[in-house]
């Protein structure tokens, strides 16, 4: 049973709990329209979680953030991916609303890649969190199975928000995101379904996002210790957070450095 009108209590303090009792599904922020800002706002909301609404979502009771709006006309490429990949961290419904007839199949690949929806679909259905936020850059972490003696793997999202035209270089220990697993970490690129390797929670993890664009991976939990060291080396060009441990890079400013 889907309900529309707790999107008219927002920011009267709407009982979530009570709303989760009787809705399988429920809208709670303004319609979406086909456009990059729009898609932007609803993250926003999603991310500052007012009210604690991500805690009430689980099985057979989800936030809607509403629709899909890939294959449309008002995203790119990487927006599209954006958008898909923070739905299925937000264990949102998957709702299409672009014409199947004239849909590029960039946008259909993004919308039927297999890896993205089961971790939609994950059967814990635990929503996820923003973790970071600094610097044009966003990362989100959505606990997900397999689960090895009680630590999750994760689904986790890192969102470039600025639109300077080059990528933004990211490092992250993957201990300052919650992921502590002794047995390390196997990391698969959702979009691109290519593995990046095996970590431990105390090594360093980077990749690069493109403007306003996401890296959308699934780090599985291992059972034992299956990983080798990594390093990466920060630089003088680079913001980072020594207490999250976590680095983050535009390249485009001072030139490309490896």
């Amino acid at each position: 049973y889907s309900c529309s009108w707790p999107a008219y209590q927002v920011g009267n303090h709407p009982n979530y709990t009570a709303i989760a009792e009787h809705c399988n599904l429920w809208r709670n922020f303004d319609d979406i329209d086909d456009s990059w800002d729009s898609v932007l706002k609803i993250i926003d909301f999603y991310s500052q979680n007012t009210d604690d609404f991500v805690d009430v979502a689980g099985p057979g009771h989800w936030n809607d953030p509403d629709m899909l709006i890939i294959g449309n006309f008002g995203l790119s490429i990487g927006q599209a991916e954006v958008q898909m990949g923070m739905w299925c961290i937000m264990a949102a419904p998957l709702i299409m609303s672009n014409d199947l007839r004239n849909m590029r199949p960039e946008f259909k690949a993004i919308l039927q890649n297999r890896m993205a929806i089961k971790i939609n679909q994950d059967v814990m259905g635990i929503q996820g969190k923003r973790v970071y936020k600094e610097n044009d850059i966003e990362i989100f972490t959505r606990p997900i199975m397999p689960v090895y003696k009680g630590k999750y793997s994760y689904a986790v999202g890192v969102l470039n928000r600025w639109a300077a035209g080059t990528p933004i270089r990211v490092s992250v220990t993957l201990k300052s995101l919650g992921l502590d697993n002794v047995g390390g970490y196997l990391v698969t690129d959702v979009f691109s379904g290519k593995q990046l390797g095996s970590f431990s929670p105390e090594d360093t993890f980077t990749v690069d996002v493109n403007p306003t664009g996401i890296r959308f991976l699934k780090f599985d939990a291992l059972s034992g210790i299956r990983y080798s060291p990594h390093a990466t080396l920060w630089r003088w060009n680079s913001v980072q957070n020594e207490e999250d441990n976590i680095c983050v890079k535009k390249i485009g400013l001072t030139g490309w450095l490896n």
